[in-house]
């Protein structure tokens, strides 16, 4: 149940509603105003809420980042150890041992729409240069998609944080208007 219910239809007129038609917070009869100021709390704290899960998604995205930056400088390490005379199936594990987590990585985000997000080490524990290389170009696309991805969901995350901060302005308006209203009846009563 909401905090705010409506107006019922005969309170409305071209003026507006009549001053005392609000429930709110199961206390009837309170003004708009008062109505007004807790719909926008309302308002400012479904956003709040919104705007943690985003946050939580732009953690997630953010570690992944992290993960995937890791894992390519170990690929481009590794990759540019050995000489260009050397065959493209010489082993690299044997120069960076991080190649094999780095391949672990890769395996944790691969999904059906980058497929090429892989480190392939051969059963005998080997990977090759030319795997390596691929990988290479597979996660640098990757970060880059991941990083688009990430400030469209800043821009959105950005935009929510303003939508939240203006109903909470609101509702404070609203609230300072009250009391200013009820300190203003009381000096008018003395």
């Amino acid at each position: 149940m909401a905090l705010v219910e409506s107006v019922p239809i005969e309170g409305l007129s071209v003026y507006g509603v009549q001053q005392k038609d609000y429930t709110v917070e199961g206390v009837p009869n309170c003004d708009y105003v008062k109505a007004a100021s807790v719909a926008m709390f309302q308002e400012a704290n479904a956003i709040e809420a919104e705007t943690s899960a985003y946050a939580a998604v732009l953690k997630a995205r953010q570690r992944k980042l992290d993960e995937l930056g890791w894992a390519l400088s170990v690929i481009v390490k590794a990759v540019a150890s050995l000489p260009a005379e050397k065959p493209e199936s010489d082993d690299l594990s044997r120069h960076d041992p991080n190649l094999k987590t780095a391949a672990q990585i890769l395996d944790k985000y691969r999904r059906g729409t980058n497929a090429d997000l892989k480190l392939p080490v051969n059963d005998d524990g080997k990977v090759r240069r030319d795997d390596a290389m691929m990988a290479q170009s597979a996660v640098q696309y990757e970060i880059d998609y991941e990083t688009n991805e990430m400030q469209q969901d800043m821009v959105t995350m950005q935009s929510l944080v303003s939508k939240r901060d203006n109903a909470f302005s609101t509702a404070a308006s609203l609230v300072q208007k009250i009391n200013s209203t009820a300190s203003t009846l009381i000096g008018n009563m003395g």
